[in-house]
């Protein structure tokens, strides 16, 4: 006697095969998502392994480094100027002096003294000569110069410095050829800085020039000028 139908039998063996079947795939699922985590778990713990090595690294090589000093600060010195460069155009005498240097390049001329004369007495000009270039005051240098009445006698021109009361800018005289004597004899190595060397120099141009004090006729150098001769 059988128990179900045929075709029932039939279906309940192709239901236990597909129930059997379902159940296999869903064990494979199962097995694959524990081993797939399983792989997870395991990176995971490398990454972590391998950042805690990197720290242990990072800490040792801190603990190995000097302490870096701070860079001191670079002082940039400004180029020191060429005093033979100098021009003073801020100073109360740079129209002074800017005239007379336009008249210094013009002594080839003909009528180079009238011009002197007339530049003298326009800027009331005050004539010196060095009576002794070697004179010393207190153990020091101290050269005496004097007056002169005519320009061609003297070596030196002095401009009185308006509202100073004795203070005088000092150049030297253009229509003088700049030579050795005058250098070494005339006062001028004492009075100016310059860039003579030898022989007799026609040229002269003044980049700064002397300043001299006045009291009762006693003239004397408060600062030397600087010069430039050709």
């Amino acid at each position: 006697m059988e128990l179900f139908p045929p075709l029932v039998a039939q279906v309940m063996l192709v239901l236990v095969g597909v129930i059997g079947i379902v159940s296999l795939v869903v064990g494979a699922y199962n097995w694959s998502t524990l081993i797939s985590g399983r792989k997870q778990f395991l990176k995971i713990e490398v990454l972590e392994q391998d950042i805690a090595k990197l720290q242990r690294e990072l800490k040792e090589l801190k603990s190995k480094q000097q302490p870096v000093e701070a860079p001191q600060p670079v002082t940039i010195m400004p180029p020191t100027p060429d005093p033979l460069e100098s021009t003073g155009a801020d100073e109360v005498w740079a129209d002074f002096l800017n005239d007379y240097n336009n008249l210094a390049a013009s002594m080839d001329v003909p009528k180079a003294p009238q011009a002197c004369e007339t530049f003298a007495g326009t800027h009331q000009l005050t004539f010196l000569i060095c009576l002794d270039h070697a004179a010393q005051e207190n153990g020091m240098v101290s050269p005496k110069f004097a007056e002169v009445h005519q320009l061609t006698e003297s070596t030196y021109w002095a401009w009185p410095v308006p509202e100073t009361g004795g203070a005088f800018v000092v150049v030297p005289n253009p229509l003088q050829p700049y030579d050795e004597k005058l250098h070494t004899e005339g006062g001028m190595k004492e009075t100016f800085a310059s860039n003579y060397e030898a022989g007799t120099c026609k040229e002269i141009k003044v980049r700064l020039p002397a300043k001299f004090q006045n009291r009762k006729g006693t003239w004397k150098i408060i600062q030397p000028g600087v010069i430039k001769v050709k």
